[in-house]
């Protein structure tokens, strides 16, 4: 891994996709050093190797092998079929479930912030089939506060930002309680993006940083490099529009980094 730039997070982005979200919101900030990007997907590593040149790119976040110290964030966009309100929601015993993996990373690894996104169905998937509803998420709170992070959450409407479908998407940031970050201070994370939105969108629930919560979006074809005009049937448009449905909008990803940059100012 590099060093760190001046003033600049050193950042590992994991399950990144085509990297639309976390890692080019994050660059454009100008404020992020990306260090490393992860993904399994063959089609999604080759537009990464094209959007990042010389970012190192790794398989599996199974096998990544980072050390404490090395860098400051790690971001995630896990799969969510295992939590989607469409799916089955199996959970931990779903095989494509790699949080767990996620979280073992963050623990070893101790970066000052970890983030999240993922479907509203996380909020409420029980951790295992049979298992009652929301204990998936609550284990992974649990997880973070004993690694030494506290967490805050909230859900977004996504078309209120500009994209171009509408829904909504659960948001996680985990600050490290090494920062010794006083919240007293800190401006609430649903006032800052009100700012944004300039509408009361958020749904709040009772207690904690919670909202409701649905699904993505995405950009435009042409914006990610997929050509139109190609038979649906052709099995690498297919494999295209797989990669585009699962990407997180660059301005979706833009709240959570205005959320952390923020936290990280209240520090330095």
């Amino acid at each position: 891994m590099e060093e760190m730039g001046k003033g600049k997070l050193r950042v590992l982005d994991l399950c990144s996709g085509i990297g639309a979200g976390f890692p080019l919101s994050g660059i454009i900030t100008g404020k992020v050093q990306l260090c490393g990007l992860c993904e399994i997907d063959e089609f999604c590593k080759e537009i990464l190797q094209k959007r990042f040149p010389g970012v190192p790119i790794y398989n599996s976040v199974r096998d990544l092998r980072i050390q404490k110290g090395e860098i400051d964030t790690i971001t995630a966009s896990p799969p969510c079929q295992p939590f989607s309100l469409e799916g089955h929601r199996r959970g931990g015993a779903d095989e494509r479930d790699c949080i767990p993996a996620v979280l073992r990373l963050v623990a070893r690894v101790q970066p000052k912030f970890f983030c999240l996104e993922n479907v509203p169905g996380l909020l409420s998937a029980p951790q295992y089939p049979g298992e009652k509803p929301g204990t998936y998420f609550l284990q992974m709170l649990r997880q973070l506060y004993e690694c030494g992070y506290d967490s805050e959450w909230i859900v977004v409407g996504t078309s209120r930002f500009g994209t171009k479908w509408s829904g909504e998407r659960l948001l996680l940031v985990a600050t490290s309680r090494s920062l010794k970050l006083e919240w007293e201070r800190a401006t609430s994370w649903k006032y800052q993006i009100g700012r944004q939105s300039q509408e009361n969108w958020v749904n709040r629930q009772e207690g904690n940083f919670q909202s409701r919560v649905a699904r993505t979006t995405v950009r435009s074809a042409n914006q990610m490099d997929i050509p139109t005009g190609t038979p649906s049937g052709n099995g690498i448009t297919r494999t295209r529009r797989a990669a585009l449905g699962n990407c997180l909008d660059v301005r979706l990803a833009q709240i959570v980094w205005e959320r952390v940059l923020y936290l990280y100012s209240l520090i330095e």
